[in-house]
């Protein structure tokens, strides 16, 4: 049984490796260039990923004062993720890791459950430091945006 485990197990990196590089590509030749540079696949709009984050507060009546101090923060955190994104080079060798992976002739259980979870690391980090700006927004509000804000999240989330 302990063998279909691993075969199952297999078989989800090399498929999740396959579709994850053929998306990567799709979305680099739907992109193209922009003045030379390669656009990021999973940014959307021009405002990046924070297209959504700004559509959240959207309607909410924000003074002048608020808008300038949220765009302040989102500022703030779109050049941090920037400064934390990985280098081509550590890109390049965690692709060549996963193709060792799956080429291998000693495959190794562990060593990829290593590397899937330094990935499931980085992944959980990155969602924490979205919540905690989404609430670092939410207390820039006033206690009645507050509550429209809570309204509208819970009719978005009805869906």
């Amino acid at each position: 049984m302990k063998k279909n485990t691993l075969k199952a197990g297999l078989l989800a990196v090399v498929a999740s490796t396959a579709l994850l590089t053929a998306g990567v590509s799709a979305a680099d030749e739907h992109h193209g260039s922009r003045d030379g540079k390669q656009g990021y696949h999973q940014m959307k709009g021009k405002h990046g990923g924070h297209h959504d984050l700004r559509k959240m507060f959207r309607g909410l009546d924000l003074t002048d004062q608020q808008k300038t101090e949220m765009k302040a923060l989102f500022s703030a955190h779109r050049d941090e993720m920037k400064q934390n994104r990985p280098s081509k080079e550590e890109r390049a060798a965690q692709k060549a890791q996963m193709l060792e992976f799956i080429t291998t002739t000693n495959f190794s259980e562990d060593a990829v459950r290593q590397a899937l979870a330094a990935k499931q690391e980085a992944r959980q980090q990155k969602a924490v430091d979205m919540l905690k700006l989404q609430n670092q927004a939410y207390q820039l509000l006033t206690p009645e945006q507050q509550e429209k804000f809570q309204k509208r999240f819970a009719k978005h989330h009805k869906r």
